[in-house]
């Protein structure tokens, strides 16, 4: 059954411990939302590994804050990408 999968891959994926982000060199949005199942401790420790993160936090949202707050994450992920 695909939730059975769905859970299996959340548990075991993204394979990556923390100190892998240092890798990124790329400018990175770290993105979630307000009531996400990702803490903001840890949104915090990923973006002090991240050399270059950008933190946003999505108001009343949770992590399927794309279809939840689409104008905010649209806009959010546009000005990023302008720069």
């Amino acid at each position: 059954m695909i939730v059975d999968k769905l859970w299996a891959m959340y548990r075991s994926e993204p394979d990556l411990q923390i100190g892998e982000l240092a890798r990124v060199s790329a400018p990175t949005l770290l993105m979630l939302g307000e009531h996400d199942l990702v803490t903001v401790e840890h949104a915090e420790e990923m973006q002090r590994a991240l050399p270059d993160a950008k933190p946003l936090v999505v108001p009343e949202a949770t992590h399927g804050s794309p279809m939840e707050k689409p104008d905010v994450v649209n806009r959010a992920v546009l000005e990023f990408l302008a720069g």
